[in-house]
């Protein structure tokens, strides 16, 4: 694993979430799987979220590498979650902390991870290429092409805090295939 900066772990509170070993990556809090583990209270805390992780490989897209001075002094090369990653290992988790805790998680990601305030000029460019990328993708046969696509389509509409478009499948764009 490759250590992208050395940063130190601390706690971390946000109203019902209280985790233990956090570190901020551009202002936001990224906790280890150790921290999640024990905030859902299981009684191996790393060995339960390595396990949800096994089941679910797409969860490591919301993780970074870092090279982070953990609580006893010692440096360690770790894998550190966006809230988003901490949000699919709480919705993967059939611990009863997750299931009651659902809703606050997801506060707790939207006030970390929810759109930022665009500036007019900003939005307006966004706008834009929000409507491009809807044309491209009705006039493309390429199913490659269409992924492409609908990912930063996706991606553009989440920034402008819209939704994302519900017709991007093939048959309700009425795409060839």
């Amino acid at each position: 694993m490759a250590a992208t900066s050395q940063q130190e772990l601390t706690p971390f509170s946000w109203g019902e979430i209280s985790l233990t070993q956090t570190t901020y990556v551009n202002g936001v809090p990224h906790p280890t799987r150790q921290a999640m583990g024990e905030w859902l209270e299981y009684d191996d805390p790393q060995k339960a979220i390595d396990n949800i992780l096994a089941r679910n490989p797409h969860i490591e897209r919301h993780s970074i590498p870092l090279n982070l001075r953990a609580l006893d002094g010692k440096m360690r090369d770790t894998l550190v979650y966006h809230p988003i990653g901490f949000l699919l290992i709480v919705m993967e988790s059939g611990q009863p902390k997750a299931k009651a805790m659902k809703e606050a998680v997801a506060e707790f990601v939207w006030s970390f991870a929810g759109p930022r305030a665009l500036s007019n000029k900003e939005r307006m460019e966004r706008m834009k290429h929000r409507r491009t990328l809807i044309l491209d993708l009705c006039k493309t046969g390429d199913a490659a092409a269409r992924e492409a696509f609908i990912a930063d389509l996706s991606e553009v509409s989440l920034e402008l805090g819209l939704p994302v478009p519900a017709a991007l499948s093939v048959r309700q764009l009425s795409l060839p295939v």
